[in-house]
């Protein structure tokens, strides 16, 4: 990162020079982004492209006495530069659609909570060198095992930086660090292929296992191999961690978008303060747990994070949506903390933290073990319809349970539910669960689903 940038001193004088362009102005946001980036590919088990990089660069959102809003970007950081991307917002805010639902950026706060192991300096000064050490950990495995065929991967480094000013006196910085890795393994066998996929992202790269991952990789196209059809039947549904966040978390943290509740795309409408699952239904989205993928002190607009109970014992809270400031204003209530920007250039839109379906007080054996005949469903490359909740879906990993036993895999086999039959048909929660970026899930079984066999 460039050390002859001073960022307050550049934001100070950016807003001061925005509030002299109009008179209508009724707030601006300054924003400083930066990314040190390490990236490579891997296609056919052999490395087909590596990059190192930055990005660094400076956006402006400007809001007048209308609600109507400017927004411009510029990787330039020179004075010239700067305010001819301020004057680019001023004109498409005076051009721009008058917003009466618009209240207010977020105001001065004097206090962020402290969230630890964010950062890991091992990232920061990361060298391509030391990163390929991984991939080449993923492609021997893949070698060595005499049914691979081919592998497709990747590994990333990030060191983020980031700086927050507002016209309401809002001044908040921060850095963070993350690297991820990931394995999509193909397997062949008797004429028959199969895919299989496990990725990994951590704060910290000591805790990166590129073996483990390529190895469970392997393990699951392996499971997958000799599909076989099944009969119609309703019988109960083993979701894996995976197939948690495919069909509970994942809709759930559509569903409960601000944004898409207030413009009613949400199949959650009308259901604030209902109980609308089984008491295994308990959701957080925790944006302070040490060391963890979603965590953070502030948000993408510098509110301060915290943690928000979503469902509580199958009931859909009434503070349960996610929100950033501009959907909070339009409620008159605060912010939770989510606003989300992937870089300076784009303007803040709602997002998770750490979204988390609580442990239950079950093994996932006993879970399993009960089951005279049921499906276990790791993966779908279908998704619900998150306005009505429905889904219909072909099940891509799965396999057949019988006598407590996980059997073949399925070929060609679908099933239909309604999300809000599911929540209401969940009967156990494993103790065991696994951790995806910034989802965490447990094993979970749900009663009495419809399987259309091949």
């Amino acid at each position: 990162m460039p050390k002859d940038y001073d960022f307050f001193a550049l934001a100070r004088s950016s807003l001061k020079y925005a509030e002299q362009q109009d008179t209508s102005l009724k707030c601006a946001e300054v924003f400083f982004g930066m990314d040190e980036y390490i990236n490579i590919e891997v296609e056919e088990n052999s490395i087909k492209n590596s990059e190192i990089g930055e990005d660094l660069g400076f956006s402006i959102r400007t809001i007048d006495n209308r609600g109507s809003l400017g927004f411009a970007y510029t990787n330039k950081l020179t004075k010239k530069s700067i305010q001819n991307i301020i004057k680019i917002a001023i004109k498409m805010m005076k051009s721009g659609t008058v917003d009466p639902d618009f209240k207010n950026l977020p105001l001065f706060y004097d206090k962020y909570p402290k969230v630890l192991n964010l950062y890991d300096d091992n990232i920061k000064n990361l060298k391509l060198e030391d990163s390929i050490k991984y991939i080449e950990a993923l492609i021997e495995v893949c070698e060595e095992d005499n049914l691979a065929i081919s592998q497709s991967a990747d590994f990333s480094s990030n060191y983020f930086k980031q700086f927050v000013f507002n016209s309401n006196g809002l001044e908040i910085n921060g850095k963070e660090t993350y690297c991820s890795i990931s394995s999509n393994m193909i397997i062949r066998d008797k004429g028959e292929i199969s895919p299989g996929f496990d990725e990994q992202i951590e704060r910290s790269i000591k805790n990166i296992n590129a073996i483990e991952i390529a190895k469970n990789a392997l393990k699951k196209a392996k499971r997958n191999l000799y599909r076989k059809k099944v009969k119609n039947m309703k019988v109960p549904l083993i979701l894996t961690p995976l197939g948690t966040i495919n069909l509970i978390l994942n809709p759930i943290a559509l569903a409960i978008n601000a944004e898409s509740f207030q413009y009613k795309r949400s199949f959650l409408l009308g259901k604030k303060g209902e109980i609308i699952g089984s008491d295994y239904l308990n959701i957080e989205d925790n944006a302070l747990i040490d060391g963890a993928i979603g965590s953070a002190s502030f948000d993408g607009e510098g509110v301060p994070c915290k943690n928000k109970m979503i469902f509580q014992n199958g009931k859909f809270l009434k503070k349960g949506l996610l929100h950033n400031s501009y959907t909070a204003g339009k409620e008159d209530i605060e912010s939770t903390g989510n606003a989300s920007r992937n870089s300076y250039s784009s303007i803040p839109s709602i997002g998770i933290s750490n979204f988390i379906l609580k442990p239950g007080d079950f093994s996932k054996n006993e879970i399993v073990s009960d089951i005279k005949e049921g499906i276990l469903l790791d993966y779908t490359g279908d998704s619900p319809n998150i306005s009505t909740g429905d889904f219909s879906g072909l099940i891509l990993h799965g396999n057949l349970i019988k006598n407590g036993v996980i059997k073949e895999p399925l070929n060609e086999t679908m099933f239909g539910i309604n999300l809000l039959d599911l929540f209401k048909n969940i009967d156990a929660v494993s103790q065991e669960f696994k951790i995806y970026g910034s989802f965490q899930a447990p094993f979970v079984r749900v009663e009495g689903v419809r399987v259309i066999g091949g």
